[in-house]
């Protein structure tokens, strides 16, 4: 009873305090219109905004919070988040941050010219190799212009890295890993994703992968599929795919690909209500392993390999690519 009286407590003056806040409350109209005059007034015309919003939420409790996407007009790729308040952004000089130990907007300004310049840079390094850069949030995409073999295109993510590993990589907004996405200019053959990592404070590039954007990875994935479904059904009509799987493309001959996905034993209707009852167990049972080669669209090798004990999908690829590398 007493808990009951609480909540129905709390929850008045929730609304209380709702109803209070609704009359100091400022439109998105009349947001955009003080943003406007604070931009103006501290950046002239220099600096636009987009993707206005209010940013209302239980930790700032303010129905004047709003956030929008700030950009410099003569080059867009510098662009903010601001978060501001509707209700004091027009006579505001700076804006300070959400976060205690966090840059203001205008330091942010800054840094954001000082990253697009020194990106610019490494762009025109890489151009002048045959390769065009585009910077994502966690995916930087190298698309290589002319045909080149397995180790050019290496010898290219390596001088990439190399201008990358001089810069202060945490102000470009890549902090432990990001991908690597490489585009070819043979368009039947499908990007692929490369792995980059921080070992130690260093940058290192790790596995390729194919790329599951890739308009042609779902015909790949497909026919993989129903190689695989054709072998269980042979060796084992209980066995199914559990569809979770993961790939490895040899980094020396990118037509060469592991392709690993759990297998479980199909399960009746009452098997799996019963299962629901219980403690969950993963009804994963092994995997199986498909050695791919892209260009002639066939498996060159493929197994079933039972599991004692879980292996995550990365673990299993670790395992089965120096397999790979040795036939």
């Amino acid at each position: 009873m007493i808990k009951e009286i609480a909540s129905v407590i709390i929850v008045l003056l929730v609304v209380i305090f709702f109803i209070t806040k609704s009359k100091y409350m400022l439109s998105k109209k009349r947001a955009a219109k003080n943003l406007n005059a604070f931009l103006k007034a501290n950046y002239g015309t220099n600096l636009k905004h987009t993707d206005l919003y209010r940013f209302f939420n239980t930790a700032t409790m303010n129905p004047n919070c709003f956030k929008a996407v700030i950009y410099e007009v003569e080059n867009p790729k510098i662009e903010m988040y601001l978060t501001f308040d509707a209700s004091k952004i027009a006579d505001q000089k700076d804006v300070k941050s959400m976060y205690p130990d966090g840059l203001s907007f205008h330091q942010s300004y800054i840094q954001k010219q000082e990253v697009v310049a020194s990106q610019a840079i490494i762009d025109d390094k890489m151009i002048a190799l045959g390769v065009s850069l585009e910077w994502g949030y966690d995916v930087i995409t190298l698309t290589f212009i002319k045909e080149y073999t397995e180790t050019e295109i290496a010898q290219k993510e390596q001088f990439f890295l190399n201008l990358f590993r001089k810069e202060d990589t945490d102000k470009f907004g890549y902090y432990h890993s990001f991908k690597l996405e490489l585009i070819f200019c043979d368009t039947q053959y499908p990007s692929l994703l490369h792995f980059v990592e921080k070992e130690n404070g260093v940058w290192f590039l790790k596995d390729i992968s194919l790329n599951e954007n890739d308009a042609t990875f779902k015909e790949t994935r497909d026919a993989i599929i129903l190689k695989t479904q054709h072998y269980l059904k042979t060796l084992n009509p209980k066995l199914k795919l559990h569809n979770y799987y993961g790939t490895y493309v040899n980094k020396t001959d990118f037509n060469r690909v592991i392709y690993v996905e759990y297998t479980e034993n199909i399960r009746t209707e009452k098997e799996l209500k019963e299962a629901e009852k219980g403690v969950y167990v993963s009804p994963v049972n092994g995997y199986v392993v498909v050695y791919w080669n892209l260009f002639k669209k066939q498996a060159q090798h493929i197994a079933f390999v039972a599991l004692k004990e879980h292996l995550s999908i990365k673990e299993i690829l670790v395992y089965q690519k120096e397999n790979l590398l040795s036939k």
